[in-house]
Formats: structure tokens, C-alpha cells, sequence
């Protein structure tokens, strides 16, 4: 009941904010109906159960009481979400992320747009996260109606955001994972293209380092195998060690750990 309560509470608030608009400074006014960059939120219950419940878990880390931390945060859409109970990464998350106090910020669906509207409406942290991970961009391009390199735009906005929400914060950012079984589809083309911007746009950000791990999927040709993403899409439990297995190494170095 409470979870339902919470999930309401947060439709009124963006009902709200949809009609009053939300303000925007002289360095975002270039770029306010960008619609990759422009904060939304999804009108959906579970979205906002889901987001509640994350401000539930920020909560209970800054309870001093409770003895709870999050160190690291992982940013993204339902292949991130896919970490969580029940995913095909969930055996992966307990063995590599769980022990590093990971929280799990990715929701299925998720375009670089609604990511930015659930960090502008999270409760910051009392103590600030070690690191971050995000992939995020791959809903606004192929089945979306984004331009690759206002996806890109996107990308670059979340990982600004980022930053200036906890600036000591280590970020790194993923190239987004690859589509489609053949290296000629149009959406793997649309991928291509959208991380082929990211090195530029991310260089003047402090603290962000850019990966891109997408070939570790597929074959010497290119080939995407359905062992990898079942649905050419979302990592299988093998596609997950080879991500985990692929960023813990950095994740670690930049957590100090």
C-alpha cells in the first residue's frame, strides 16, 4: 500500500510539473526542446513504483541507523534493469555488483530523456557515491524517433548531470551495446553512429571515462549470437559476465578499491 502511495504521490508531482513547466537556465535554453536532453517522465505506474522505491533505498543509506551505503551507481534501461531479481543478470549483480553496494538505477524502457528526469528527482546522497556506470540510448534511436546524435546529445547530458551532482564522483560512461544479429542492420548502423560522438562530447566532462565493450559480444565478423541476446537485444546470463567482467576492472580502480 505504501509502494502505491508513493507511486501516486510521484504521478501528482510530475502532473504538476507538466503544467507548470520546469525552469530552465540560460546554458540549457539551446537546447530545451531537444528531445533526447530535455528532462520527461514516463506517466506509468510501475515507472513511478520503481522510482519511489529507489528513493526508499537512498533513504535507508542515509539513515545512520540503518548501516546501509551505496557506493556505486548503475544507470540505464531495461538492460541495466535486467541486473535486478528475476533478470538474466541477477546471479552476475550478487556475484560482482552486491558486494561493491551497487544501486540499481536502470529501467526498462528508459530513453536519455527520462533517466534525467529521475536524477533531477532523486534525493541526493549524505555521502556521495565512489562511481557510477551508464549505458543508456539505445530506446531513443532504432524503435525510437531520435537522430543518433541527439542521442548522443542525450548521453552527454546525463553524464554532465551526473557530475554536477556529485563532483568527486568517478563516471563511467558505455558505448551502447549492439543490435541485431548482422553488423549491416540499420539499427546496429544507428549504434555505431551514436557512439562513434560520445569520445568527443564526453572529453570536457570531469571525471568521465568512456568504454566501449560492445565487441566483446560478437564475433570476428561482427555476428551477434543469440547465446550472447537471446532477442538481439539484452544480454543473456553469459552477456552479463562478459559486461561485469569487462568494467570491473576499472569500476574497481576508480572505487579505490
Amino acid at each position: 500500500m505504501t509502494r502505491v502511495l508513493h507511486a501516486n504521490l510521484m504521478i501528482l508531482i510530475a502532473a504538476v510539473s507538466l503544467c507548470l513547466g520546469s525552469p530552465v537556465t540560460a546554458d540549457e535554453s539551446d537546447k530545451a526542446d531537444h528531445p533526447s536532453t530535455s528532462a520527461q517522465f514516463r506517466l506509468a505506474s510501475w515507472w513511478f513504483t520503481r522510482h519511489a522505491d529507489k528513493i526508499a533505498e537512498i533513504e535507508a543509506a542515509n539513515d545512520p541507523k540503518k548501516n546501509q551505503s551505496i557506493e556505486l551507481l548503475m544507470v540505464g534501461d531495461s538492460i541495466t534493469n535486467n541486473f535486478d531479481k528475476g533478470g538474466p543478470g541477477e546471479t552476475v549483480w550478487r556475484e560482482h555488483f552486491a558486494p561493491l553496494n551497487a544501486l540499481n538505477l536502470g529501467f526498462g524502457g528508459d530513453r536519455t530523456n527520462h533517466v534525467l528526469w529521475r536524477l533531477d528527482h532523486l534525493p541526493p546522497l549524505k555521502t556521495s557515491p565512489k562511481a557510477a556506470a551508464l549505458m543508456i540510448g539505445t530506446n531513443n534511436i532504432c524503435w525510437g524517433s531520435d537522430k543518433p546524435k541527439q542521442a548522443a546529445d542525450g548521453v552527454q547530458a546525463i553524464a554532465a548531470r551526473l557530475n554536477k551532482m556529485y563532483p568527486e564522483m568517478k563516471i563511467l560512461v558505455l558505448g551502447v551495446f549492439p543490435r541485431r544479429q548482422n553488423l549491416d542492420h540499420p539499427h546496429r548502423k544507428q549504434i555505431i553512429e551514436l557512439n562513434s560522438y560520445l569520445p568527443n562530447l564526453l572529453v570536457d566532462i570531469p571525471n568521465v571515462t568512456y568504454m566501449d565493450i560492445g565487441p566483446k559480444f560478437l564475433d570476428d565478423s561482427g555476428f551477434l549470437s543469440k547465446e550472447m541476446m537471446p532477442d538481439t537485444t539484452h544480454p543473456s546470463e553469459k552477456g552479463h559476465e562478459i559486461w561485469a567482467n569487462a568494467i570491473m576492472p576499472s569500476l574497481l580502480e576508480m572505487m579505490g578499491k
